[in-house]
This record gives C-alpha cells, structure tokens and sequence, in this order.
C-alpha cells in the first residue's frame, strides 16, 4: 500500500506534522536532528505498532508528552484505508483501521509490508540470531499465510513446555513435547519452503547490487538435520530441566551467507556486508511483491552515508523500477538528487521537527 498522507503527532521532535506523499519516490533532506528519520519511524510504526529502533517504542514519544500518534491515508488497488496508532508511556497502544478497534499489529503489516533499511542494518549480519530470525520470520509470515496462526500455537506450547520444565518431570512434560515438536516441525516446514523460493531472488539481486555471483543463503532449522525433534526432547531432557528451557527447536533457527563457501563476515569489508544486508531486505520486498503481488513501502535513511554514488544509484534504480512507494533520506540534498538522477521524486526539507514541501 502507499501512503498518500501522513499525519504525525508528538513523535520525538515532531510536534505536528502533515505530509502529502507521492506513490513513488519521496526525499527528505536535513541536518543531522532536524527530524528525518523521525519520519521514516512514524511510517513505519503506523505499519507495526513499534519503533524499529531496537527498545525504543516509548522513546519515540516527544518529551514532556504522555502519548504519540500517527495516522495515515493509503490506498491498496481500489480499497481506500484510513489508519492510526497511537502509544502512551505505560506502553499501551490504540489501533485503528478504517475507525475499527483492532488489537493485532499483525493486522496493520498485512495491509501496509513496510521494510527499512539504514546505517543500522548491517546488524542483521553481524548481530544475535534473534534479528535474523525475525528478518525470516517477515518474509514467511507475509508469504505463508497460515504462518502467524501456527507461530501463535508454536510459542504457547514452547512456555508450557518451559513452565514445565521448571517444576521437574510433572506429567504434562511429555504432552507439551509432542505438541511442541509437531508445531516446531511445521514452522520449519514452512520456513524451508520460502528459503527455497527466496534464495534465487536473493542471489541475483546479489549480483545486480553489488556485483558478486557464488552467494550462498543458508537457513539452519534449530535442530540437528534428519533428526526427530521428539526423540531430541527426550535425550535432552536432563539437561532441559538444569536449564529450565527447551535448547533446541524453531526459537533457535537462523540463517547464514556464504561467498564461495567462507562465512560472509568474515570475508567481506563492512561496506560489502552492507551492501549484502541491503540485498537481503531489497530480495525479500521483490519477492512479496512477484510472487504474492503485495505493494511494499520502503523506508530508506541516510542512503548517501552509506554508499558510493554508483551504488546509490543501482539501489534507487532498482527501488524506482518496482513502482512501490519509496520514502529516502540523507543530510545531502545534493547527494539525493544526484541518486535519483533520471527518476521523478518529490522533495521534502525537514528543519527542526517542521516538514516543508519543496
């Protein structure tokens, strides 16, 4: 879906602000502080309920302020959708759509797949498992449609089994094993299957972005292939207990990048993992959008820190050519220009916390 207005409300320096986007390509400009990422925070916390500063979902509330809030007007085909999200300091959250109370984020992320990309992003490699977990997670929640149900059922059995692992070998232990490892089971299923079709994408946006052929995308269930999750549980079940959690299953998979069969990080300067992380997020946004024809938005901070103009302008190149609504922002509004050369784009100046259409 794209935005075609944004209000934002009490978010960090933003006061108020009102915002008349294009479907296409959208440039914020502005000094450091000024309130450009602000924006790109408030879009994206429209389409998830949360900040994706790691912990910061109440930060993002102005200072001296109990609340924040946004809204948004978007169109997906022909279905118009009025929405807003509002987050108080208890950490509470209202949802709306179209006026309706909802209570899932989930609901917000099938109407509006929003991806991110930044300085920050080069963690997905070089952080926990738990970031590329959840950078797995996305792209299968948006193309498995039974994922979030079974991901619901899959995490309930696993603090179950968990509780009762903590009061010892109590008769339920057994029971919310074999659930446990049916449903981790299932979710692998469903994970492989995606890795499968994602893989392809991946590789040649690999190629196109940054140049490189031989990139291996490799997903690791949580588990020892070929074995039964079951038997696992039961041969690990000492040691579960001293533990007081399951060690194995779905909550420990992962995924790694190979070149020629070496570790990604461990051979490729910080800027070609960034470029690599940059594909990776880039290949997940194509593949919802050919293979499931999803609009994506994509919300893109500080590009011109990141890049050198080649690549900066492979990578808008690429964003133009899917027709998806792309908000882009750098401290350089000459640097942004010279990007987007040949692409038609709207042009923001951000100055402390006031948006300006230029």
């Amino acid at each position: 879906m794209s935005l075609e207005w944004l209000e934002i409300q009490r978010v960090r320096n933003i006061s108020r602000a009102n915002l008349e986007l294009s479907p296409g390509v959208n440039l914020l400009h502005g000094k450091n502080g000024s309130g450009k990422t602000s924006v790109l925070e408030s879009a994206y916390f429209l389409a998830s309920s949360r900040s994706f500063r790691r912990n910061m979902n109440t930060a993002m509330i102005q200072q001296g302020m109990q609340d924040c809030l946004v809204v948004g007007r978007g169109r997906q085909g022909e279905a118009l959708y009025q929405m807003g999200v509002q987050r108080n300091r208890k950490g509470e959250r209202d949802i709306k759509i179209n006026g309706d109370s909802v209570t899932r984020a989930t609901e917000l992320a099938r109407i509006m797949p929003t991806l991110q990309l930044g300085p920050e992003s080069v963690d997905l490699l070089l952080g926990s498992p738990a970031m590329r977990r959840r950078f797995l997670n996305w792209g299968v929640f948006h193309m498995e449609h039974h994922f979030s149900t079974l991901w619901d059922a899959a995490n309930r059995s696993l603090r179950q089994r968990n509780l009762a692992l903590r009061a010892g070998a109590c008769p339920a232990l057994e029971t919310w094993s074999v659930q446990l490892a049916h449903q981790a089971e299932k979710l692998d299923q469903a994970r492989a299957s995606y890795t499968a079709r994602y893989e392809p994408v991946f590789q040649s946006l690999v190629a196109e972005i940054l140049g490189l052929d031989g990139v291996k995308f490799e997903y690791y269930r949580g588990w020892e292939a070929g074995a039964s999750l079951v038997e696992i549980y039961a041969d690990d079940l000492a040691g579960d207990i001293k533990k007081g959690h399951t060690q194995k299953g779905f909550q420990r998979a992962d995924v790694r990048i190979e070149i020629d069969g070496q570790p990604a990080v461990s051979r490729c300067s910080r800027g070609e993992l960034k470029a690599l992380v940059w594909s990776l997020v880039l290949a997940q946004g194509s593949q919802l959008q050919t293979q499931q024809h999803q609009e994506i938005l994509y919300l893109v901070d500080d590009l011109a820190a990141e890049f050198d103009l080649e690549h900066r302008r492979r990578i808008v190149k690429f964003l133009s050519g899917t027709d998806n609504q792309v908000l882009l922002t750098s401290i350089d509004r000459d640097a942004l220009i010279a990007a987007c050369d040949g692409v038609e784009t709207r042009m923001f100046h951000v100055k402390q916390g006031k948006i300006q259409g230029t």
